[in-house]
């Protein structure tokens, strides 16, 4: 333990000092670099922060136009041209894209349902995203009332992080039309096993009952 007061730590204390003032130019603008950097930071969070708050309610009024029963598919669109440049490139452009899927999938746009849907797939991250394994699990769907078996087969054949026991029934669904029953039994089977929803399971051993293997 040495004394502060001591020679020896005086010397070291006047030998920092004359670093310091060595040094001083460049830690001056090591100091304003470092501020400047927190700065610009906060200035560009701020900005992040702000666009997601106007994404926010664009999107708010894209829900509102979505749930008005006497929107068209033409009115839902025209919400979201207009609100274009507040949302793009956000999570809530994918959500506006799903809304207009389910839209013109109602009205029976399939081309325009099935153009949304691949974009979504295409453009966002599969991993541990429940909006691309919605739009997995509708673009399924809608290729699957098509009859178009090779193309749904091809849209869910990677296992999905929130939806993997709809994408097995769905994989069952298919093997079931075209009577490859012992795969669809294997299907709904492990469609079962991914699932602690009773009333799933329940329809799974509809579906089970119903294959003519059973």
């Amino acid at each position: 333990n040495e004394d502060p007061f001591s020679s020896s730590a005086e010397t070291r204390l006047s030998g920092f000092f004359y670093w310091i003032r060595s040094n001083a130019i460049s830690i001056i603008l090591a100091l304003v670099l470092l501020a400047g950097s927190f700065f610009i930071y906060l200035y560009f969070q701020n900005k992040n922060e702000e666009k997601l708050a106007e994404a926010f309610e664009a999107y708010q009024n894209i829900i509102q136009s979505f749930n008005n029963e006497e929107s068209t598919l033409e009115n839902l669109m025209q919400q979201m041209d207009s609100a274009q440049l507040s949302i793009e490139k956000t999570v809530y452009e994918t959500a506006s894209d799903l809304l207009i899927a389910k839209k013109a999938f109602d009205e029976a746009n399939l081309d325009l349902a099935k153009g949304k849907l691949v974009k979504i797939i295409t453009t966002t991250d599969n991993s541990n995203n429940p909006l691309h394994d919605i739009a997995v699990i509708r673009l399924g769907y809608i290729l699957i009332q098509e009859r178009n078996f090779d193309e749904a087969k091809k849209s869910l054949d990677s296992k999905l992080d929130f939806y993997e026991p709809k994408r097995l029934e769905l994989l069952g669904d298919i093997a079931s039309f075209e009577e490859s029953y012992n795969s669809a039994n294997t299907y709904y089977e492990e469609a079962i096993k991914a699932t602690s929803d009773q009333g799933f399971k329940e329809l799974m051993n509809i579906k089970l009952s119903l294959l003519p293997s059973s």
